[in-house]
């Protein structure tokens, strides 16, 4: 991946790469995500720190699993 800011590029086609949110991978993950959440809630609960903590970092760890790099069809001029 090139730095933020700068276009992505694939390095073997120089191809533009494009960062996307995969609906498959959001339903998929759906119901995992809620379920540890809820399952570490208490454990933040108990340690002192807010239960909003757990579910937002599960709700984080969520949106990176479901995004995708995906290299758009080029057309080749013959």
């Amino acid at each position: 991946m090139n730095k933020f800011g700068k276009s992505k590029v694939c390095p073997k086609c120089a191809n533009p790469i494009e960062l996307y949110v995969s609906l498959k991978w959001g339903a998929i993950l759906f119901i995992p995500a809620v379920v540890s959440a809820l399952l570490i809630k208490p454990f933040f609960v108990n340690v002192g720190v807010s239960g909003s903590l757990a579910t937002g970092l599960m709700s984080a760890l969520f949106v990176l699993f479901c995004m995708r790099l995906k290299v758009p069809k080029v057309k080749v001029n013959a």
